[in-house]
């Protein structure tokens, strides 16, 4: 089954992709993370990071008018939505514990879901 893996991340995680002082700290987890999802088989495609939520627009159709504003849906969350997997496994539980392996899952949150 392909779920798709939603990854959610605090301001700090978006800051730390480029801060010289933490990125190599950073990208190290993820790359592990992808690698093992790799050599086990269960990375159908492998997504891509998003830049942080200030440099989204967000659109909506309103009784027939388009709105469109600066910034991402939910900009307030805590965690805003900061990247995506495709993976092909099993069952809910594998992708669950996919899920709990990444670098997100313990500072912010993961999301998975099936897909089709």
């Amino acid at each position: 089954m392909k779920f798709i893996m939603l990854t959610y991340e605090s301001k700090e995680d978006f800051a730390a992709r480029t801060d010289e002082a933490h990125k190599e700290q950073y990208w190290s987890g993820w790359m592990s993370f992808i690698q093992s999802m790799k050599d086990a088989g269960v990375l159908f495609y492998p997504g891509n990071v998003l830049q942080p939520p200030q440099t989204a627009r967000t659109v909506r159709l309103i009784d027939g008018q388009v709105h469109s504003g600066e910034g991402a849906y939910g900009t307030d969350a805590l965690h805003p939505l900061s990247g995506y997997f495709i993976l092909d496994v099993a069952d809910a539980e594998e992708a669950a514990r996919w899920a709990a392996l990444a670098p997100a899952a313990g500072r912010g949150a993961v999301e998975v879901r099936p897909v089709g």
